[in-house]
């Protein structure tokens, strides 16, 4: 009985003849009963074989190019153009066309390169995009918390305010950190502080119809007629109304300040669970505002 080891002796002489094939296959070709040589990328046939002589290769002109080994008669025209948020990743040459990328924040979509998606409050990245591939969200996990809206950052762990030596006052969610007394306004927006962050946008996830935030904005703030315009337009939300209330008060807007507004225009609901959330004795009770 003949061995394993001239078993796998002939599996390897057969793999062996069959890429010397291959090889032969791509860098030869038949024309009228003659075996012709192809010629290598970046040149292209220039004269046929005869009896006498094998192919004539010569360089591809500018802007010219081929990718394999060949026996065309003319080079490709680099005919790949970079569109609109694209860049040149490599350039046309003699080998190759010329290959365009989306530029960072983009990706390439139905033959566009489509802004990649940022991951709103609440919800950190979970897979950055790619030139080829959208961002991928994923909601912020209980402990973690995301309070901008980006397509780079990933959630955050909730700040340990034992840790820095002061008392937790307002419980961290999926959108904003744990708020510790006294409140710290770190990583907060320019001229808003963490508290105040998470005071408005607690506000802005709350459903407030056109009319009421209407009446809303013109307790809160001077409004323009451009300002009703908008409003009455659906262009114009809650969030830009309170920033623009903090601007025109030129100081700190308090949890208090909000609930009264909000109770003088019957939004009592949305005011109770802004007390709930967000004003507390010192023994932890509800702070029980009177109901107007």
């Amino acid at each position: 009985m003949l061995g394993r080891g001239w078993f796998f002796s002939l599996v390897l002489a057969s793999l062996i003849y069959a890429s010397a094939k291959a090889s032969v296959t791509e860098h030869t070709y038949q024309h009228e009963g003659r075996t012709c040589s192809r010629c290598p990328p970046g040149l292209y046939m220039k004269t046929r074989c005869t009896k006498s002589q094998d192919t004539i290769c010569a360089p591809c002109p500018a802007n010219h190019y081929t990718q394999f080994w060949n026996y065309v008669q003319k080079c490709q025209y680099c005919n790949n153009f970079c569109q609109e948020n694209q860049y040149v990743k490599l350039e046309c040459n003699q080998f190759h066309n010329r290959v365009c990328e989306c530029k960072d924040g983009y990706f390439w979509k139905y033959e566009f390169c489509m802004k990649q998606a940022e991951c709103p409050r609440g919800f950190g990245v979970k897979t950055a995009g790619t030139p080829l591939s959208n961002t991928v969200c994923v909601k912020c996990p209980p402990g973690f918390f995301s309070s901008v809206s980006s397509a780079t950052m990933q959630c955050k762990r909730h700040t340990n305010c034992t840790e820095l030596g002061l008392e937790l006052d307002i419980a961290g969610t999926a959108w904003h950190d744990n708020l510790c007394n006294p409140c710290q306004p770190h990583e907060s927006e320019e001229g808003t502080s963490e508290c105040e962050a998470a005071l408005f946008y607690f506000v802005v996830r709350q459903n407030i119809k056109q009319k009421k935030l209407l009446q809303l904005g013109k307790v809160l703030t001077i409004l323009s007629q451009d300002d009703i315009r908008q409003i009455k337009n659906g262009k114009l939300q809650i969030l830009p109304l309170l920033k623009k209330w903090k601007m025109q008060r030129g100081g700190s807007i308090s949890a208090e300040d909000l609930v009264k507004a909000l109770r003088e225009v019957k939004l009592n609901k949305i005011a109770k669970k802004v007390a709930k959330k967000f004003l507390k004795y010192e023994n932890n009770a509800v702070c029980a505002l009177p109901e107007k």
